[in-house]
């Protein structure tokens, strides 16, 4: 699946009822099931992994409050 880098990309997700939603660890993890690593972010106490996913509204919904 190719992941949203523009607005249009994003607008084409939305119109399929779909959305990428995000995950931080503080730890590295090679292979998560449905998730991709997409960035990472050091500050001088910690570095910060970041994860995405494309999902359905639905999906992103539950994500959330089970967060």
């Amino acid at each position: 699946m190719i992941f949203p880098v523009n607005l249009s990309d994003f607008e084409n997700l939305r119109d399929q009822g779909k959305t990428v939603i995000y995950k931080e660890s503080t730890e590295f993890v090679d292979h998560m099931e449905g998730w991709t690593f997409w960035s990472n972010r050091k500050t001088e106490d910690e570095e910060i992994f970041i994860y995405r996913k494309i999902v359905t509204f639905e999906e992103a919904e539950l994500y959330e409050l089970e967060r």
